[in-house]
């Protein structure tokens, strides 16, 4: 066989041979870089994962008394009765007798008067009133604003009364989470 022949033997079966291998390649490339993004994926949930026990260890370490604190600061609803019956029972330590209870969702509008959802919290406008002395009054009031569940006074209305005795209608507003 000449030396022409057996270099174009070579060549031919170089040619032959990237080929086969040249798609491999790129299939080997394309494969590794998918590889690589499993692995940095892995490793963030592995990270996540372990931020979520961290979290939960620190959770668990509070004590219930602190958890029934943060619940009432911070509840998940509005839940209507057991907040009037807490304002009640204050109100009743000075003799005060809440009546006409009302209340009213509120949200928070676009200029298009749509209503948007992008808060991380509910609100609630609560209404009602009761007959006492501005003493009393001011009394209870106080007592409220020291409670742990966020109340915003928005309105106190007063009649008044031939004997010292006032009719009020407070209203306010309150905050629970979504």
């Amino acid at each position: 066989m000449s030396s022409t022949s057996k270099i174009a033997y070579i060549i031919l079966t170089l040619a032959i041979a990237y080929m086969f291998i040249y798609p491999s390649v790129g299939e080997i490339s394309a494969l590794t870089a998918e590889k690589q993004k499993y692995t940095d994926t892995l490793a963030m949930i592995s990270n996540i994962e372990n931020k979520k026990n961290e979290l939960l260890t620190k959770f668990n370490n509070i004590s219930a008394a602190d958890r029934k604190d943060i619940e009432t600061i911070l509840p998940n609803s509005l839940d209507f009765v057991n907040l009037i019956s807490q304002i009640d029972s204050v109100a009743a330590k000075y003799g005060i007798s809440i009546d006409k209870v009302s209340s009213k969702e509120t949200g928070t509008s676009d200029k298009s008067g749509e209503t948007t959802s992008s808060q991380s919290y509910q609100s609630a406008i609560i209404e009602f009133s009761f007959d006492a002395t501005y003493e009393k009054f001011n009394i209870f009031l106080n007592d409220l604003e020291k409670s742990l569940r966020i109340l915003d006074i928005k309105s106190i209305k007063l009649t008044t009364k031939d004997n010292g005795i006032y009719t009020y209608n407070v209203q306010f507003q309150t905050y629970w989470l979504k």
